[in-house]
């Protein structure tokens, strides 16, 4: 062989070990069975950072999922969003156009038919059904609820309810005695907010940003206290009518409550500003789940002391939101991803973990195989507290977050605005809604 071609010989052997190389490479990617040294690498976006909630039961969770049988293999790597908004807005754009997260974490909104569609998240059905015991962990609208047309897509973490938090000391300063359980009526709801006013007191946390979580909660429990047809309503999973007239009569009350009975940023306003608000003794009464009684106890988000000057209280008429939650998704495709992931969702579900989010970010336990543990009641008295009045409630009912499309969500806070400010009147943000409620159809 001359010269010549034994350096073409060689030249030709190079760029067939690089070739070769790039399909390895390509192989190994985002969908690779593995990452080095034999680990499964499960990329996730993680909104439960900084001063969330529950950033550090969600650091525990992976960290202490790779010291297990199931997870000593798994590696994650983390894109951090630092708001459920910003994070909810992320995922449906990926849902739409890209590639999801290994984990898809449950943002709040119910994305779960959105993303089933899009065909990006596994079907679990298989999982549960070949363990028997992990599905044991979950009621039965727990499952229909993350079910799409006969499969189950996503992993219920929790239950969700909410109630209303109120500041004790205002409260007193009005002269107001908090009813033990609940206000018997919103007649005598509002007369309590005239005379909050009448003090000098602003009486209701309120926003209408990032879909309006607060001014949600009031606007449910408006709908859904009224009569059986407007329960019956709050509890249909995405409701194609908002011009009934219990739905028109709760927007007519939620116009007052925008522009006589809240904060003057309110309008426009996002959740942590208004939470603030409620910290620092600015307005009595506050909308808003367990998740919450954390805060009252941070030194970064409220002043010393503030754990004991809130009481808890049902909505008017012994109302209470009580849902299951839209669940945690796998979005890898690799078969390897899929298994670590799951095996994850798993673990994120055991009895142990679900006690462990409730002692540490408030979150109420999916499972009714849970022991509330006695420490609970001794070290927390107002998490003991929920747990004591949700027994109290008449009607339950679910909100918007968790049952509308998501573009009826947006619709909601987008003219929330112009029903506060009188430029829509109720009848027409109704109107407003159903135009986009008949788009899904």
């Amino acid at each position: 062989m001359t010269s010549t071609l034994k350096k073409f010989a060689a030249g030709l052997a190079i760029l067939l070990i690089v070739m070769l190389a790039g399909c390895n490479s390509k192989a190994g990617g985002r969908n690779s069975n593995s990452s080095n040294n034999g680990k499964v690498t499960l990329n996730v976006i993680n909104y439960h950072v900084g001063t969330d909630y529950a950033a550090g039961y969600y650091s525990y969770l992976f960290e202490s999922f790779k010291q297990t049988e199931a997870g000593r293999n798994v590696e994650f790597k983390f894109e951090e969003i630092p708001t459920t908004d910003a994070f909810n807005q992320k995922i449906k754009l990926l849902i739409s156009s890209g590639d999801l997260p290994d984990i898809v974490l449950n943002g709040g909104n119910n994305i779960t038919e959105l993303a089933a569609r899009s065909g990006k998240v596994a079907d679990l059905t298989p999982y549960f059904n070949a363990d028997p015991g992990w599905r044991a962990l979950f009621d039965d609208l727990s499952i229909e609820f993350n079910t799409v047309d006969g499969k189950i897509y996503g992993v219920p973490v929790s239950k969700e309810i909410s109630y209303i938090y109120y500041n004790k000391d205002l409260f007193k300063k009005a002269g107001i005695t908090p009813p033990e359980t609940s206000f018997a009526s919103w007649d005598d709801f509002f007369a309590s907010c005239n005379k909050f006013k009448a003090a000098g007191i602003t009486p209701l946390g309120m926003d209408t940003a990032d879909s309006g979580w607060l001014t949600n909660l009031w606007f449910s429990a408006l709908i859904a206290t009224q009569s059986a047809a407007g329960e019956k309503w709050m509890n249909t999973q995405y409701p194609d009518n908002y011009e009934t007239p219990q739905v028109i009569a709760a927007a007519t009350q939620l116009q007052k409550m925008l522009s006589e009975y809240t904060t003057s940023d309110a309008v426009g306003g996002r959740y942590d500003p208004m939470a603030t608000h409620f910290f620092n003794g600015q307005v009595a009464m506050f909308p808003n789940g367990p998740w919450m009684i954390p805060d009252f106890n941070s030194p970064d988000k409220a002043p010393a002391g503030f754990y004991d000057k809130v009481g808890i209280m049902l909505m008017p008429k012994y109302g209470m939101e009580m849902v299951p939650t839209p669940g945690d998704m796998v979005g890898a495709k690799d078969p390897a991803k899929v298994e670590a992931a799951v095996a994850f969702l798993k673990y994120s579900t055991t009895i142990e973990n679900q006690i462990k989010a409730l002692e540490m970010t408030g979150l109420q336990p999916v499972s009714s195989q849970v022991t509330i543990p006695a420490s609970l009641r001794r070290d927390d008295p107002l998490m003991a507290e929920v747990l004591d009045i949700s027994a109290k409630a008449r009607i339950t009912y679910g909100q918007n977050q968790a049952y509308w499309h998501q573009n009826v969500i947006d619709a909601f806070s987008n003219y929330l605005p112009e029903l506060a400010y009188g430029y829509m009147t109720p009848a027409q943000f109704c109107a407003r809604l159903n135009q986009a409620a008949k788009r899904n159809i």
